[in-house]
């Protein structure tokens, strides 16, 4: 599907997940940049849909059969991007459900009261790369899917 006007109802969607309120209600959440959509299409995240600039080349290894594709005009994609300078690609995922159950041998790091997204990013980053079993937020952290 092609996109070209900003007012058109999938973007004005796609715009709401930039907010906590419109990610909560519906349960997804938008990532932007080649990268981030390569690692989300690897792994246990759902991707629901992919958004690309028009004419930008989307990676022939990646499984993109059942998951609507949608290319919209630069206007378009700077709309619905937080970054100054979009890299081409956005996609919406769906959030997991978030509940797990403590492992006696497991390592937890326990974030509190950190309210910068940027940090809270890095933490949770730092914390997989070492191989921790799980990131634990608590009262007054930013929101973990924030932008």
């Amino acid at each position: 599907m092609y996109i070209e006007s900003k007012k058109n109802p999938r973007v004005k969607e796609w715009k709401k997940l930039h907010m906590k309120k419109g990610r909560d209600r519906s349960g997804l959440f938008l990532i932007e940049g080649y990268h981030m959509v390569e690692e989300a299409l690897a792994g246990n995240v759902e991707v629901v849909e992919v958004i690309f600039q028009e004419r930008a080349d989307l990676p022939l290894e990646w499984e993109l059969d059942d998951i609507p594709l949608y290319a919209v005009t630069t206007s378009v994609l700077k709309e619905i991007s937080e970054t100054q300078n979009p890299q081409g690609i956005a996609a919406v995922c769906r959030k997991r459900e978030s509940s797990f159950s403590v492992e006696p041998d497991g390592k937890y790091l326990c974030i509190d009261a950190v309210q910068d997204p940027g940090n809270v990013g890095t933490m949770i980053r730092t914390a997989d790369a070492a191989g921790l079993t799980a990131v634990i937020l608590g009262e007054g952290c930013a929101d973990p899917y924030n932008g």
